[in-house]
């Protein structure tokens, strides 16, 4: 819940250059097997997801 609103305050007070941010930060953790998935906040989730397959590091599905 609280990521959720964290999430939504980053998007409305600093735009989309900290949410670009967020998204780089979870998926390098991702990459460094630091969190899965799983673990990215739901409002993030998709966009990590994408990014990683943008990325190569996983397979769409």
């Amino acid at each position: 819940m609280w990521s959720a609103v964290f999430i939504f305050l980053v998007k409305i007070l600093f735009g989309k250059e900290v949410l670009q941010m967020l998204v780089r930060l979870y998926a390098g953790e991702v990459i460094l097997e630091k969190i899965t998935i799983d673990d990215v906040p739901r409002g993030l989730r998709e966009r990590v997801k994408a990014y990683l397959v943008e990325m190569g590091y996983i397979d769409a599905q």
